[in-house]
């Protein structure tokens, strides 16, 4: 984006010139980020809830965001919070940005038991012909978006909540509460959700039917068949998973584990 185009934006929306805060969801592909961007999404305080798939460098990318966002959405009027999810290693997130006093983070990562088979099958069905098909691949992905996830969360002195991605089907009115509160967010975050204009459309998040049903259907974990589960790369996830959700739960100043 241009100079130009960026002040012509603000010319005919002076509304981008108001202060936001700016609200980041950390996590990776197939990890329930969908439904949960549309619950803050639905707040009458937050603006956006699909992924931007761009990177936050200084505060130059905040007002960036604010800008793209602007082009296909209105600011809702007495909002709070610019969201974005970031779900790749390619879209950075420098440690300005996190440590920058209007920038408020949530981190939250899901077993691979759930995660892989769920990439692979995404993408058989929307490009068969991605290396994401090949379940090596999609753990290779995982883990290292674990890992960069890791290293984010222990630059010092930042702060987030991390939960259990799982545990906003199997735990919503708890997850929903200590979000809320984390957020200072009043009222309380729902579980239901506004279906938006990008809602279940391929390229902006989950385009399953079960995201068009407008509130979180609760459910447990159920326990699922993974035929390459004895691979070195499936144990590799595992041992991956475990430790770097240690760490996000030691380094967190809140969290809801399942």
């Amino acid at each position: 984006m241009s100079y130009s185009q960026a002040l012509r934006s603000i010319i005919t929306t002076p509304s981008l010139l108001s202060s936001k805060k700016h609200l980041f969801l950390l996590s990776h592909m197939r990890a329930n980020t969908s439904l949960m961007g549309h619950l803050l999404g639905s707040h009458k305080h937050i603006n956006g809830y699909y992924e931007m798939h761009i990177g936050y460098y200084s505060v130059k990318s905040l007002m960036r965001q604010k800008i793209l966002y602007s082009q296909e959405h209105s600011l809702k009027k007495n909002s709070v919070y610019m969201f974005d999810k970031v779900l790749h290693n390619e879209h950075h997130i420098s440690e300005r940005i996190q440590k920058h006093p209007k920038s408020h983070f949530l981190i939250s990562i899901r077993a691979p038991e759930f995660t892989i088979p769920s990439i692979v099958s995404l993408y058989q069905k929307l490009n068969p012909g991605h290396e994401l098909t090949n379940p090596e691949f999609a753990a290779a992905y995982y883990c290292e978006r674990l890992d960069l996830l890791a290293e984010i969360a222990s630059v010092k002195n930042f702060n987030y909540l991390y939960f259990d991605a799982d545990a906003i089907k199997s735990k919503p009115t708890l997850t929903l509460q200590k979000i809320s509160q984390f957020l200072e967010l009043t009222p309380p975050l729902s579980t239901k959700y506004e279906k938006m204009h990008n809602t279940g459309r391929e390229k902006a998040g989950d385009s399953s039917s079960s995201l068009l049903k407008g509130e979180i259907i609760q459910s447990g974990l159920i326990p699922i068949q993974v035929p390459y589960a004895e691979s070195q790369y499936f144990k590799d996830c595992q041992s991956t998973y475990n430790k770097v959700r240690i760490l996000l739960d030691s380094k967190a100043q809140q969290s809801v584990l399942l």
